[in-house]
């Protein structure tokens, strides 16, 4: 008897702890720092203050270009966007959506308002074509990465939001 009563008092208490071991510990920062090929996206959260990826529970959806990605932008295009906060903001916050959203959701989302401020943002469009997915004309190429407060998916190409034009003097 002794012995049952043991062993029901361990499955009680270790199936919890358990539960709560499995559940991911970092932040989308935390892994996207880790994962070492997103380093520009990287700094480009960390030039635009971008809490929300850093510490808020979320649960949010980051489309995280990776540094091959970062590559194909136009050297002056990237210094513009690294070199100036407003617009840093903009380019991060285009890429994070709210909610958790796996590749196996999106063909049903098939759009979705990110957090972009800039009015002119237009919303991220999902497609499937075969076992390819993108949002807009993006591949995802590492989908499905899990983190505390949300959700990763590594994309092969940088979204640039519309830009308001620049002020005339």
């Amino acid at each position: 008897m002794k012995v049952k009563i043991a062993i029901l008092t361990m499955i009680i208490v270790l199936i919890p702890a358990g539960l709560i071991m499995a559940q991911p510990s970092n932040t989308i920062y935390d892994n996207l720092k880790a994962a070492g090929n997103y380093q520009t996206f990287v700094s480009l959260l960390d030039k635009a203050n971008v809490g929300e990826v850093k510490q808020m529970e979320g649960p949010f959806t980051v489309y995280a270009p990776t540094d091959a990605a970062f590559a194909k932008v136009p050297p002056e295009t990237l210094k513009r966007i690294m070199d100036d906060e407003a617009i840093a903001r903009n380019v991060a916050y285009y890429h994070i959506i709210p909610g958790k959203y796996m590749v196996k959701d999106l063909p049903e989302l098939k759009e979705c308002k990110t957090l972009c401020p800039t009015a002119a943002a237009q919303p991220l469009k999902f497609t499937q074509m075969g076992g390819k997915y993108t949002v807009n004309n993006a591949n995802i190429v590492k989908p499905d990465m899990v983190a505390s407060n949300g959700v990763i998916q590594g994309i092969d190409t940088v979204l640039i939001p519309p830009m308001a034009p620049p002020k005339v003097p």
